[in-house]
């Protein structure tokens, strides 16, 4: 479940062109919000990223659960202070995978959940961004001196390296993800955290042809939550082949457009002239000022 939610500005959102229509489909790239869905905002989709990285690594931590509080915490720390990029997270949730597709015993080489997520995430900013931070660096970020003692360990550069090491040796160091490769990844990654979610509201008003209300609803029965891993699991250990993501289309609006009306609901307001009058309108008049103000129905996005 997601509570405590990161802020706005958690993930660095990619660079645009303030002459370019970013309303155009052909220019937007997945690591953009808007190449979703014009009802899913940056906060949304930083906080969907999120929750998606913690329930990839409940899948793959399985019968030996982690603190996920504590993990969560970590995590949004780290990306904040690192000033990460949404393209390296979402490649780090892709190495992710892979772990899980392999079936390692991860309680063998990260007994820490908070350790493999930092050594993935070095992983996929070295390998994303041209400048990097050292290890020192890194170190600074967690917030650690050098030689300081984590839960009876001495934290150095040398257990830094040790960490991205064993997490290279675990990907077998086949790291590369590019292309319509990178694309269909980010579509079914999106696709996996919608179904963690329960409900999204979406208000439009009509005469200004904007959203005026856009609010997600996280699953919270754990039973549920529980199933929806379970089938997750299946799916990616059994169905999904990272391989053939360059030969197939996948594509998020089509998964949108099906959950419109169940999972999604569209809200159209009305304007100002179309609400009646408060005088002479008798008992019934505050219900007929709801019905007139919002009509649930399907639309096309």
């Amino acid at each position: 479940m997601v509570s405590n939610l990161p802020s706005t500005n958690l993930l660095t959102p990619p660079s645009t062109n303030s002459s370019s229509p970013l309303d155009s489909k052909d220019i937007l790239l997945p690591n953009n919000f808007k190449y979703y869905t014009k009802h899913l905002n940056k906060n949304q989709f930083n906080h969907i990223l999120i929750n998606c990285t913690i329930k990839l690594m409940n899948i793959l931590y399985g019968e030996s659960p982690m603190d996920e509080a504590d993990v969560k915490f970590f995590m949004v720390e780290i990306l904040k202070r690192s000033k990460t990029s949404i393209q390296t997270l979402q490649m780090t949730c892709y190495y992710l995978i892979k772990l899980i597709k392999l079936e390692i015993d991860i309680q063998a080489s990260f007994k820490d959940a908070k350790k493999l997520f930092l050594g993935l995430l070095i992983i996929s900013s070295k390998f994303n961004q041209d400048y990097n931070y050292s290890f020192k660096s890194w170190l600074k970020i967690c917030g650690i001196q050098e030689d300081d003692q984590v839960k009876g360990q001495t934290f150095n550069l040398k257990m830094l390296k040790s960490i991205e090491f064993k997490c290279l040796t675990l990907l077998n160091y086949d790291i590369y993800i590019n292309g319509l490769k990178y694309e269909n990844w980010c579509n079914i990654l999106i696709i996996f955290g919608y179904d963690f979610i329960k409900l999204q509201l979406v208000g439009e008003d009509k005469l200004e042809s904007k959203p005026c209300l856009n609010k997600i609803i996280w699953e919270t029965n754990e039973i549920k939550i529980q199933k929806k891993l379970a089938k997750w699991l299946n799916f990616f250990k059994n169905n999904l082949n990272v391989n053939n993501l360059n030969l197939i289309k996948i594509n998020f609006n089509n998964y949108y457009l099906n959950q419109l009306g169940t999972k999604i609901i569209i809200s159209e307001r009305r304007g100002i002239e179309n609400v009646p009058s408060l005088f002479g309108c008798g008992e019934n008049c505050g219900k007929r000022s709801l019905e007139a103000d919002e009509v649930v129905k399907r639309v096309k996005v």
